[in-house]
């Protein structure tokens, strides 16, 4: 388990740094700090828990690495789950009791659904390059990090070899387009 919850890091520090970003918009719309500060707790704790869980279906294989449709599937219902708990959470610790948002709930749930698709291209894009920074550095004493940075180093190969053959393919045609202009100039020379 506690390799797990290593391996899962990076995720867990997007969490954070939702937290840090709900919390500074709250206190720069002119909240009180304590409403900030439980603002971005009530948003970034729902938003690490889920991109820890997101982390650990990587980790045991159930998501391949790097690719967007399993993480904006996991995000279309896990994003509004999370804005769901961080308006309980504070209509809660606000009025003393929880709540729901205003109007019907279908449609707070759909308009979040909308904007997890930008939210899991975000966390995607984090999630790599915080993973890309930590993930080697524990990969010698955690399977996790080893199998991601393998399969990291599989697709960086992968890229490569399509670069170069596109580059040879382009050399190629490059090849090809002079030499039918040196005939096309041949023959007219001739004629």
């Amino acid at each position: 388990m506690w390799l797990l919850a290593e391996f899962s890091l990076p995720a867990m520090a997007i969490g954070v740094i939702v937290a840090l970003i709900a919390g500074g918009l709250a206190a720069l719309a002119g909240q009180p700090a304590g409403w900030a500060v439980i603002t971005g707790l009530a948003l970034g704790l729902p938003i690490s828990l889920l991109g820890a869980g997101y982390t650990s279906l990587v980790a045991l294989k159930k998501v391949p690495v790097g690719v967007f449709s399993p993480a904006a599937g996991y995000w279309l219902v896990g994003f509004p789950l999370a804005m769901l708990v961080h308006e309980i959470v504070t209509a809660w610790l606000f009025t003393g009791r929880p709540g729901l948002p205003q109007g019907p709930l279908w449609q707070f749930l759909a308009y979040n659904a909308l904007l997890s698709m930008g939210f899991a291209i975000g966390f995607l894009w984090a999630h790599e390059w915080l993973g890309r920074h930590w993930w080697p550095r524990i990969r010698d004493h955690n399977p996790y990090a080893y199998h991601c940075v393998e399969q990291y180093k599989g697709l960086a190969t992968v890229m490569e070899e399509r670069k170069a053959a596109t580059a040879r393919d382009r050399k190629e045609k490059k090849l090809e387009r002079a030499i039918k202009a040196r005939e096309a100039q041949t023959t007219k020379r001739r004629s």
